[in-house]
């Protein structure tokens, strides 16, 4: 046991030997911001409220209304009492209703999950595009790390490589603020001395 615990605290020192020698360096870019803009930049606007638009119209829109038609003929069947249905057909009816209404309340949630997966493939080449660039400006300005910068609440500055990543993209970069000029204080006015004495 001795052993063990001499060993697991001479393998515990060398590691943490070999760590000191290694320079942590942090960079710090929102992805999620660089994709917007990477879109933002493209020759025809996107709007990715729409992305998915059209396939829901084609696809997932006829499915509802099938269904919603299948409902409604169910319902003016049971509610005809011309037509002389037997209690098993009634019930069978009755589930069958239950399983569309089930289906056609869960639509919205269905319609919002297709337009999220086409907006997540729609973008899905621009995380990339940006996650190289990422990795390729970090590589030139040798940070070991890169990180969103809302995990830190405090964090210099110039470990922002947002506009780096930017330029390795070969965008645009944005207007930047500039800084305010510094305030000048006017001349004090000073009390003239006068010859009394």
């Amino acid at each position: 046991m001795r052993k063990f615990i001499s060993l697991i605290v001479l393998a515990a020192g060398m590691l943490f030997a070999g760590n000191t020698n290694a320079q942590v360096k942090i960079g710090l870019v929102n992805i999620d911001d660089v994709v917007s803009y990477m879109v933002s930049q493209l020759p025809q606007k996107i709007n990715l409220d729409t992305v998915g638009q059209q396939y829901v119209k084609d696809s997932v829109l006829p499915t509802l209304e099938y269904k919603q038609s299948q409902y409604n003929e169910k319902l003016a069947d049971l509610s005809d009492t011309t037509k002389k249905l037997s209690d098993q057909v009634k019930k069978l009816m009755f589930q069958e209703m239950q399983q569309l209404q089930q289906e056609l309340s869960g639509a919205d949630q269905a319609i919002q999950q297709v337009y999220q997966y086409k907006q997540n493939e729609f973008l899905a080449p621009f995380y990339e595009k940006a996650q190289k660039a990422i990795e390729n400006v970090a590589k030139k300005k040798g940070y070991s790390h890169v990180m969103a910068p809302d995990v830190f609440r405090v964090a210099p500055e110039n470990d922002n490589i947002s506009l780096a990543v930017l330029t390795e993209l070969g965008l645009k970069l944005p207007e930047q603020p500039k800084p305010a000029a510094p305030a000048t204080k006017p001349a004090a006015n000073t009390p003239a001395k006068t010859g009394t004495k």
